[in-house]
């Protein structure tokens, strides 16, 4: 009897997994901050890859589950003229993610799909890059710095993702998603990331 149950066990683990699909994940990433001290922040382009799982639950529902890296960037310019002189001032922050994207997707049709989940995201680091330029009766000077901000950042982001994707084929999917911040970027201030990602997704296995 003992045998049977294992023989059984090892034929439904088998017949579950060979139904799992493995693929990899790239996108484009259009993102900024929001919050009550977020005001004028401009968007930035970055970028997200990584390998996601579709175990399908039945017909219309499958989880999909993912480990990506995930690159924003944020760049803001202002300029100031005194007395003829002119200063420019442009700031970019460049901030790196190990993120897991825990989703549930709902077939709506065989090609069409709708996305909606958790993510956790770990902040591995951060950079500012600040370029000033002056400008005084037609000459001009730019000094560049660059600074680790990493101890002013929340190790740990939980935030909100809803999408939908088209599936080109068996092996092809197509897909936007929307992520949205629940948790504070830095450890002062309210400042969440918010996130526009176009990406496509090839199933391997």
């Amino acid at each position: 009897m003992f045998k049977k149950l294992i023989l059984a066990a090892l034929v439904v683990t088998s017949a579950v997994f060979a139904q799992v699909n493995v693929g990899g994940r790239a996108a484009f990433n259009f993102g900024t901050f929001w919050g009550d001290d977020a005001e004028n922040v401009t968007w930035g382009a970055g970028f997200n890859a990584g390998v996601n799982a579709k175990i399908p639950i039945n017909p219309m529902l499958s989880f999909v589950p993912g480990l990506e890296v995930d690159y924003r960037r944020i760049s803001d310019e202002a300029t100031d003229e005194y007395m003829g002189r002119t200063q420019t001032d442009e700031m970019t922050l460049s901030m790196w993610y190990l993120e897991l994207p825990v989703l549930l997707r709902i077939n709506a049709t065989p090609q069409f799909f709708i996305d909606a989940g958790l993510t956790v995201a770990f902040n591995l680091a951060d950079n500012q890059h600040t370029e000033t330029t002056k400008e005084y009766q037609g000459r001009k000077e730019t000094v560049s710095s660059d600074r680790d901000f990493s101890d002013g950042v929340e190790t740990v982001e939980l935030g909100l993702v809803v999408g939908a994707g088209y599936a080109v084929n068996q092996n092809l999917d197509i897909n936007a998603r929307f992520g949205l911040g629940l948790t504070k970027v830095g450890k002062g201030g309210d400042i969440k990331n918010m996130r526009f990602q176009a990406g496509v997704t090839y199933w391997f296995m």
